[in-house]
């Protein structure tokens, strides 16, 4: 069935929603799980001494979360008898990542969780994470509310 999952988590109890799913699946195929995480860079770049520090503080941060996150994921993956790897990347565009993840990783699944904000209305103005890498994506996407 499948390889390789790929399970994005964003530091939200929501994005961990796939995570039985996730295992039940990997199980059932035999495959491995990749938990990504993604950091927000700092939002500006600068030349003030001050600044610069402020913003590589703010990016340490961001990634010491991501970090956190794809800890708490694999731990409860690798206590379920998947092999799993995880990766944290440092990325303004989560949604280009997670594709560039997939494909690098050849991983041939991504399942993730959506706040359900997914139609017409609601994507009217601006899309989701989650509807750019439905519309985007090679493989297939799980998504899960």
């Amino acid at each position: 069935m499948f390889s390789s999952i790929l399970w994005p988590v964003d530091g939200t109890p929501l994005s961990f929603t796939p995570m039985q799913t996730i295992i039940n699946l990997a199980k059932l195929s035999n495959a491995t799980v990749a938990v990504l995480s993604i950091a927000e860079p700092r939002l500006y770049r600068a030349s003030d001494a001050d600044a610069i520090a402020a913003g590589n503080q703010v990016e340490d941060d961001h990634l010491t979360s991501a970090r956190r996150e794809v800890d708490k994921a694999r731990a409860a993956v690798v206590q379920a008898g998947v092999v799993c790897y995880d990766l944290v990347a440092l990325s303004a565009l989560p949604s280009a990542e997670i594709l560039h993840t997939a494909e690098q990783r050849g991983c041939d699944l991504i399942v993730m969780a959506t706040r359900g904000k997914m139609g017409v209305v609601d994507t009217l103005f601006t899309t989701s994470c989650t509807q750019e890498v439905i519309e985007a994506s090679k493989v297939p996407v799980l998504v899960l509310p």
